[in-house]
């Protein structure tokens, strides 16, 4: 039936991602024209222990590895063993990531042909549940020891097996040729899903089994970008578990970029969703506050506030997610621009700072420094973080595309207008929001021309 071998692998890991993910057990089960001629089974020593839930999931204990082989003492075996074949997985992508990245560590180039068995089972039986456990029960296959890398390996022969008899060599043929063209596709997406993304303008979200978001992202070629992603899934482990749980693709076309811009910093703060972390809202942050003491110094002290809710906004210097990082920030400019880490807000004392007794302060803690050139210092080194006053002295109207424009006002938009539906206006909600304002500061940047709107 087959022009090479099918190889089915599994493989138990320790549970990390990334650099920490290594494997702990592999599996591979060699099979010509549906008999097994060979395989090829082992634990494997990870380096470090293993956490108590992997062995809860897979009965290995920390034990049975300190006497098992390192993966360098298995690679060669294993990389001439699964050479000339076609890889079998179930999550295909999951296994030969792991075994790909561990084989390059050493120097192996592993680039085979790969057939997905949850695609194969999505394919062929359109039923709910593609997962190897519910493939077990649904198709009766005997299994010793489930999550168990020789077990799990023998279960997908058994389950292919099964298929071609149900519904044909030629069928589970043809699936084997359209995987292998389309082979960073996750394996619960449907094909078609991807190739009817458009290549336009927009936001795209990828949705688990039971429609939740989990990433909202942009582009200017939604179809492109998503293909990216999938691309990048088995060199980036947060690419790979988004992979490996998505079910469906939305999207919402736009007509520019920035309109995409906006509209994916609105959908993350909406949605919420669990790979977007650094959009998504949080209901207080950490602001640098400025202030002018007594002796006309300017000061800076940290506060959490809703910044969608703070008035004062010429009087924010910096925006963080956490107090920590707002520290990191003004630690890292006093040392650079030479600051007052007391004015800073950062030291308590009498008299002088501390770092002023070791000549890295000018002074301005004691006077010895005038106000306007520790000031000046203090503007420039935070120009780039502080909220920038708003520029104009009216609401600004703001094109996008050749029928449409936004009218903002202090870094809100007030409302979008349509010109092709003879000037419709959508309100906005108005609300200061700072990854839409970091976004129009840029794009104003680049507009030659800003008129003032005028009813």
């Amino acid at each position: 039936m087959w022009d090479k071998p099918l190889v089915y692998v599994d493989i138990e890991t320790n549970g990390g991602s990334g650099q920490r993910g290594r494997i702990i057990e592999i599996a591979a089960i060699k099979v010509q024209d549906g008999e097994i001629i060979d395989e090829f089974t082992s634990l494997v020593n990870p380096g470090s222990d293993i956490p108590h839930w992997i062995t809860n999931l897979t009965g290995i204990v920390n034990n049975d590895l300190v006497s098992a082989p390192y993966f360098e003492e298995i690679a060669e075996q294993l990389a001439a063993f699964l050479e000339g074949s076609l890889f079998v997985a179930h999550n295909v992508l999951f296994d030969y990531s792991f075994i790909k990245r561990q084989l390059k560590e050493l120097g192996y180039e592993f680039t085979p042909k790969l057939f997905c068995t949850v695609r194969l089972s999505r394919s062929l039986y359109k039923v709910k549940g593609h997962s190897l456990q519910k493939i077990i029960e649904r198709h009766g296959i005997k299994v010793s020891a489930r999550h168990r890398a020789y077990d799990d390996a023998l279960a997908l022969h058994k389950f292919v097996q099964i298929a071609i008899k149900e519904h044909g060599e030629e069928a589970v043929r043809e699936n084997i040729k359209h995987q292998t063209k389309t082979r960073s596709l996750p394996p619960n997406v449907d094909h078609e899903v991807v190739k009817d993304l458009p290549e336009a303008p927009g936001v795209y979200i990828f949705e688990d089994d039971t429609g939740y978001p989990l990433y909202v992202g942009k582009s200017v070629n939604i179809k492109n970008r998503v293909k990216s992603h999938f691309t990048n899934a088995t060199a980036i482990a947060k690419e790979m578990k988004m992979s490996l749980t998505s079910h469906n693709i939305s999207y919402i076309e736009t007509d520019t970029e920035i309109e995409a811009l906006l509209l994916e910093s609105a959908k993350v703060k909406e949605l919420q969703p669990v790979h977007n972390i650094r959009l998504r809202r949080k209901t207080k942050q950490s602001l640098l506050l400025k202030d002018i003491d007594e002796n006309g110094y300017l000061t800076i002290h940290t506060e959490n506030h809703d910044l969608s809710e703070y008035k004062n906004l010429q009087n924010v210097y910096g925006v963080f997610t956490s107090k920590r990082q707002a520290t990191a920030k003004l630690e890292s400019i006093i040392k650079t621009y030479q600051l007052c880490p007391k004015l800073m807000g950062l030291e308590k004392s009498k008299g002088s700072c501390f770092r002023y007794q070791l000549k890295l302060c000018k002074g301005a803690c004691i006077g010895k420094e005038s106000s306007v050139s520790y000031n000046a210092r203090v503007e420039f080194a935070l120009e780039r973080s502080k909220i920038e006053t708003w520029p104009y002295k009216t609401p600004i109207e703001v094109g996008i595309s050749k029928t449409k424009s936004m009218v903002i006002d202090q870094w809100i938009i007030k409302f979008l207008i349509d010109y092709s539906y003879d000037k419709t206006r959508t309100p906005i909600e108005s609300m200061f929001d700072l990854d839409t304002y970091k976004i129009l500061r840029n794009y104003l940047k680049s507009m030659p021309r800003i008129q003032p709107y005028t009813m």
